[in-house]
């Protein structure tokens, strides 16, 4: 009883602070984000204060070289992780005010996650893999399973709802994967170079059906990704470097070549 008196706590909270960030037009608030890995004497800095707001519904793809502080940034804004100072917000909540349960809750309702290497569980069906973040969530199974199947055929897989991933092409898989992030109806869809695996065509194809999503469901896209199909499809780009925000830019406003992005 303690526990679903602490969900539902939780849930007047987040939707409270849903409602306050739909009317001020943004999902997540990065305010002078800073993070210090220590190990013993050594400190290494990876963000050096990044401030940035996410609009409602927009793409966004975050973007630098390696060691520039651009997954840990998008560890943070995914509630991945907490800054060592500065402030996160995920619908004007603080995520570094939850203490693990909370911030456990608020990920699986809030946010759905893409993987690069798709993490889908291999002895579990096609719809077992996306009802399975439901059951977390506490959600009746003949429901859970209702639901599975919409998605499934808005992610073009309804055929393929009882097959396992190894029976299913790489960008099939990652279909499911998107499917799954789908699964508790988040507000922010955060994606880890979800093209990297995939051929050309079948990367175009996951990258058309990012937009698709973010047309139809109001979703929040926020990718960390290198592919240049993906930066053009974005509505803004940020520019991570050196653990700081260097740029933030339209496709149109900026040269986007194989040089840069490399």
């Amino acid at each position: 009883m303690e526990e679903r008196a602490s969900d539902e706590a939780l849930e007047r909270l987040l939707t409270s602070s849903g409602d306050n960030a739909a009317r001020s037009g943004y999902v997540i608030r990065a305010v002078d984000v800073r993070k210090v890995y220590r190990m013993g004497d050594s400190e290494t800095h990876a963000l050096r204060g990044v401030t940035l707001d996410v609009h409602r519904g927009e793409y966004l793809s975050i973007m630098g070289p390696s060691g520039s502080g651009k997954s840990t940034f998008f560890n943070m804004i995914g509630g991945l992780d907490k800054p060592t100072a500065g402030k996160v917000y995920i619908d004007q909540v603080d995520i570094a005010q939850l203490d693990p349960y909370e911030l456990a809750w608020l990920r699986c309702r809030k946010v759905g996650y893409v993987f690069q290497t798709f993490n889908l569980i291999q002895v579990m069906s096609c719809i077992e893999n996306v009802m399975l973040p439901m059951a977390f969530a506490g959600r009746d199974s003949e429901e859970a399973r209702e639901k599975a199947m919409e998605i499934l055929d808005l992610v073009g897989l309804g055929d393929r709802a009882l097959h396992k991933p190894a029976e299913m092409s790489g960008g099939q898989q990652q279909r499911v994967a998107i499917a799954r992030a789908l699964a508790n109806s988040p507000d922010i869809l955060l994606a880890d170079e979800p093209t990297a695996n995939l051929d050309l065509k079948t990367g175009k194809e996951i990258i058309d059906l990012f937009r698709r999503l973010r047309d139809k469901l109001g979703v929040t896209v926020i990718s960390a990704t290198h592919d240049l199909k993906m930066l053009k499809a974005s509505d803004r780009i940020a520019w991570i470097d050196d653990g700081r925000l260097a740029r933030l830019s339209t496709p149109a406003e900026v040269n986007i070549d194989v040089e840069e992005v490399h």
